[in-house]
Formats: structure tokens, C-alpha cells, sequence
């Protein structure tokens, strides 16, 4: 037979109200107290019953979470952040993904609707235009995370995408560098914010553009290889960069070792900066300079603007916070008293 909430407070002849509260983690409750009811709990393997409680309450004490890809390592750290929000809260976090694929969103979206999160997260294609029809309908509180269509509004937590490309260019310049290379990535509305930001530095230092500079990858290859077998074509040349700003860390990864490879001193005579701040690619050789996007802390701004809403019962209005993007230096870029 299930153990209730009322057998806990019978048997340490306490109100149903009290264990309820130390469940919950307020505070208005003795240490005393609460240490043993928390015993109690365990003694017992108590489980608390969640549809008893959403019947009560009228919420699943779910959240959802539709991605566009498993694979991207910044989805993980979001995830972490939304956790460090929910699991307190005694909230629970479904992630699924799209694969990339405008017909799985739309579903992913839908199942997540149909399940009757109190929440739901979306964070969409790089390269998307529009929105799966079904978040534009519904009551449930949306928060979108990253680029999203101004057409609609909505509550909204973002990286601050121009500033990812000027941090990187004002650090290169501050230490000495001129002759920026720029490997973009493939052209997507986040990668022409980035850009954007490095030009506008560019501007900043009088600093012409050199276009050969710019390289736009394309998108489904070896980011690894592309960075090395262009870097390298790069160096040959009678006038060439002092310094590559990545649009990776993989991609970063590839610069370095191409610029090893042609007998440069990093960062004496070649600098380097990535992005994305990935500790297992960052971590080659005495240490890549990147860029953190901040992925955990948009989960934690993220899961506090959802349960503001869903203790509104949604009606919180469109609000928008926008994060900066953080630089970890590493011997990758000189320190400014070399």
C-alpha cells in the first residue's frame, strides 16, 4: 500500500500542512522539525503523487524543451541551467529534438502541448524564418530561446550575438594584433551577427576590411580540416594574418594547428581566439582563448522568467533579457604585459 502524505504527519503527530511545507523546502518550518520529517521520508521511500497534486493545483509540474539538435554541446549547458531552476522547484524538464527538421518541430511541439507542460521551451534553427504554428496559438507560457522572429511577441532570453564578434576583435586588438582573420562559419542570422560585430570593432580601430580574410565555410564539412588547409594557404602568402578569430573552437583547433605546422610561435607571432568555450577542445595544447556563450546561465534567466509566468497562470506579457557572451583567456592570445 502507497504511503500519504498523511501517514507521514499521523505518525510524528504533525499537520498534513507541515510536511507538506518541508516537502516544498519553505523555510517557516524548525531544522528540527524538518530533519525529521526528512528521516521519515526516507525510512519510508516516499514518493510524492503527482496526479493527486496536479489535480489539485491544475499543472503537470512539467516542462518541455524542443531543441534542434542533441548533439550541440550548448543545449546540454542550457539544460543544466534550467535544472539548477526546476529541480528545486520540484519541477520536471522533457527535452526532445528536431533533428533540424521543420516538420519534427512543429510536432515536437505539439506532443509537448498535448502532454500539458506548465511550460515550454523552444529553441529553433539557426536558419529559421518562422515558428511552428502551434506556438503562436497557444495559452501555455513560451519562452524562446535564441533568434526568433520579431513578428511575434513573446518572452524571449538571447545571446547578445553582435557582441560575440567584437569582444573577439577588440581582445585581438588590444593585444597587439592588425591583421584579423574572420573564418565565419556558414551564413546563418547568427553568423552575420557575429560578423557584424567584428566589423563594427574593425570600424572602431580604422582597421580596413580585407576580404580575402573572410572565409564562410560551408555547412555538413570537417570544420577540423577546412580551418587547417585554409589557414595554411593563408600563411604562405607575401601578406598575411597576425591573428584568426574562429567561429568554433574545432574551428579554432584547426587554425592552431596549421599555424604549428607552418613554425609560428602562438601567440608570438599568430594569435588565435575561438568560441564556444568547449574545455575538451580548449584544453589542446597550453589552452585555446574562447568565447563562452553563456549557455547555462540563458537556462537559469530562462526557467526563472517560466515559473514567474506559470505562477501568473501565463499572463506575464512579452519580456526580453539578452545575455552577454563571456571571454576565457588562454595562452592562445597574449597576456597584455607580453
Amino acid at each position: 500500500m502507497a504511503i500519504r502524505l498523511q501517514d507521514i504527519a499521523d505518525d510524528l503527530n504533525l499537520s498534513k500542512m507541515t510536511i507538506s511545507k518541508v516537502l516544498r523546502g519553505q523555510t517557516d518550518v524548525s531544522a528540527e522539525t524538518k530533519a525529521r520529517v526528512l528521516q521519515r521520508v526516507r525510512e519510508l521511500n516516499y514518493r510524492p503523487n503527482i496526479s493527486a497534486r496536479s489535480l489539485r493545483t491544475g499543472q503537470t509540474y512539467m516542462t518541455g524543451f524542443v531543441v534542434p539538435s542533441l548533439e550541440d554541446r550548448r543545449v546540454a549547458a542550457i539544460c543544466l541551467g534550467l535544472n539548477k531552476v526546476f529541480r528545486p522547484a520540484n519541477y520536471a524538464l522533457v527535452v526532445s529534438s528536431a533533428d533540424g527538421n521543420p516538420d519534427l518541430e512543429e510536432r515536437e511541439v505539439e506532443l509537448h502541448l498535448a502532454r500539458q507542460v506548465d511550460a515550454l521551451f523552444f529553441c529553433g534553427r539557426d536558419d529559421a524564418s518562422d515558428i511552428p504554428e502551434a506556438l503562436q496559438t497557444t495559452s501555455v507560457p513560451v519562452v524562446y530561446l535564441g533568434q526568433k522572429s520579431d513578428r511575434y511577441a513573446a518572452m524571449t532570453v538571447t545571446l547578445r550575438e553582435g557582441e560575440v564578434g567584437r569582444i573577439s576583435t577588440e581582445h585581438l586588438l588590444a593585444r597587439g594584433a592588425r591583421r584579423i582573420a574572420y573564418f565565419r562559419g556558414p551564413r546563418t542570422a547568427v553568423a552575420d551577427q557575429r560578423f557584424s560585430g567584428y566589423l563594427e570593432a574593425l570600424r572602431k580601430a580604422s582597421i580596413g576590411l580585407r576580404q580575402e580574410w573572410v572565409i564562410e565555410a560551408k555547412g555538413g564539412g570537417n570544420e577540423y580540416l577546412y580551418a587547417f588547409e585554409t589557414l595554411r594557404v593563408m600563411l604562405q602568402t607575401r601578406v598575411r594574418p597576425d591573428a584568426v578569430i574562429a567561429y568554433s573552437d574545432l574551428t579554432a583547433a584547426g587554425a592552431y594547428d596549421a599555424a604549428i605546422s607552418r613554425g609560428f610561435r602562438i601567440p608570438g607571432e599568430f594569435q588565435i581566439l575561438g568560441c564556444g568555450n568547449d574545455p575538451e577542445i580548449c584544453s589542446i595544447g597550453h589552452g585555446i582563448s574562447s568565447i563562452d556563450l553563456c549557455s547555462e546561465e540563458i537556462g537559469v534567466r530562462a526557467a526563472r522568467l517560466a515559473l514567474r509566468a506559470i505562477e501568473k497562470r501565463g499572463d506575464s506579457g512579452p519580456q526580453s533579457i539578452a545575455v552577454s557572451p563571456r571571454l576565457v583567456q588562454r595562452a592562445t592570445t597574449r597576456l597584455l604585459d607580453d
